[in-house]
């Protein structure tokens, strides 16, 4: 029986090695990408040339970023409009601490839901859409690697909505953020690394933003629109 065995065997490997191959699901482009239906091969880690030759000029994903050394343009970027930041207002903690004062004088949303910054000068939040029976779809933490079947939903109904995409995981999801891109989402920066923004300091802060939009904007197109992540 077993020397029976042992002469199938070498027949089946190169069966079993195309059955392999055949499982892995095609994440070569945006349209391959946008073709896989099963969750599991939707979910599979892989790896985009055109993004991952650029993470060099990124810092590490899912980790609060500093301004990278050899990046001049984010250090050049900071300096132009540091002089412009307030100082008053000092970093916080989570959860906001008891002696916080009552009368919320840095607007800090977590405290108090304050959308209107009480410096001089300083635009108020966009909370609420203006006019009058308007429905906005806002979605936060994107792209996932099952947005496929929410895209899908959103072609069929005819559809646009704004993503707010984090900059980590554009990096690992580069396909998904495509393909919202180009089916007409409107795109916009939810920090590199969604931490809560108030307990950073403002250089990191401005980090958090200027690494989500820079990468973004390697699909060709810069967003314009930012939603802070917990605050």
């Amino acid at each position: 029986m077993l020397p029976n065995i042992l002469q199938v065997l070498p027949s089946t490997v190169p069966l079993l090695l195309a059955l392999l191959v055949n499982a892995q699901a095609d994440h070569s482009s945006e349209a391959s990408e946008a073709a896989i239906s099963d969750p599991d091969q939707e979910c599979e880690p892989y790896t985009y040339p055109p993004v991952a030759d650029q993470m060099g000029s990124f810092p590490t994903v899912w980790q609060v970023p500093s301004i990278l050394a050899n990046d001049s343009n984010a250090l050049a970027m900071w300096n132009s409009i540091s002089s412009n930041i307030p100082t008053s207002i000092s970093v916080k903690t989570q959860p906001p601490p008891s002696d916080y004062p009552s009368d919320d004088p840095d607007c800090w949303w977590t405290y108090n839901q304050c959308v209107t910054p009480k410096l001089t000068g300083v635009s108020p939040d966009i909370s609420d859409a203006p006019e009058p029976s308007t429905l906005g779809y806002g979605f936060d933490d994107g792209p996932q690697c099952t947005h496929n079947v929410f895209y899908d939903f959103l072609r069929d109904q005819n559809q646009k909505a704004t993503f707010y995409y984090i900059g980590s995981n554009v990096a690992k999801f580069p396909l998904e953020a495509q393909r919202g891109l180009d089916e007409g989402h409107e795109i916009c920066v939810h920090t590199w690394s969604h931490p809560y923004m108030t307990t950073l300091s403002s250089e990191n802060a401005f980090a958090e933003l200027w690494y989500n939009a820079n990468n973004q904007a390697c699909s060709g197109r810069y967003p314009y629109l930012l939603e802070a992540s917990i605050r």
